[in-house]
């Protein structure tokens, strides 16, 4: 019986992107699900900027801050032309400037949202660290990339485990960050009809 699934299939010797690879309409649906994906962090950053930036007058560090969301989700869309056919090189060498740029811009907004956390007392110390991780390991990718570009590492020797320990960082970042801002809009919430009551 044949079977569509590759059963060498692991998380040290393919990359995230190689799951494009898999039968037609499962590629399909990795490819919509990366923007959507994408999309979905768009009111999640939006948010969280304009939650801190009431609070903070580091103007030059937001503008940093937003920039680097803004490239990372940017970059994360064009993610989605993940090349089924390798020998398309203009869509993998598209597919992979757009990771670059992703991994990088992602590691910038990370570490920097980290950098505003730890400097408010209200914040959770737990998003904080959360903020970190996935500013470190989105670094781990994309410098990884880097000296292999530069040294020529064997691909045997690159393993791709870092990649999918990231994409479970930006979901457990999100899932976190998601929550926190509801929670902050509910006491917001609460204290303008504590405030009506009082009046």
């Amino acid at each position: 019986m044949n079977s569509s699934v590759n059963p060498s299939f692991n998380i040290v010797s393919y990359a995230v992107s190689d799951l494009v690879s898999g039968p037609m309409i499962s590629s399909i649906i990795f490819s919509i699900g990366l923007l959507i994906s994408s999309f979905c962090q768009i009111p999640t950053y939006i948010s969280l900027i304009n939650y801190f930036n009431n609070k903070e007058s580091y103007l030059f560090l937001f503008k940093i801050t937003a920039l680097s969301s803004f490239l990372s989700i940017i970059s994360h869309n064009i993610l989605s032309l993940v090349p089924i056919e390798r020998n398309v090189m203009l869509l993998f060498l598209t597919h992979g400037f757009a990771a670059g740029i992703h991994y990088v811009a992602g590691s910038v907004s990370f570490t920097l949202i980290g950098i505003i956390e730890f400097s408010k007392e209200k914040v959770s110390k737990i998003i904080m660290i959360i903020s970190f991780i996935a500013g470190a390991l989105y670094s781990i990718v994309w410098i990884r990339y880097l000296l292999s570009l530069i040294v020529g590492i064997p691909d045997v020797f690159m393993s791709y485990s870092i990649q999918w320990i990231a994409l479970v960082g930006i979901i457990l970042w999100s899932l976190f960050h998601g929550i926190f801002l509801l929670k902050a809009k509910k006491r917001v919430h609460d204290n303008a009809k504590i405030k009506e009551i009082s009046f």
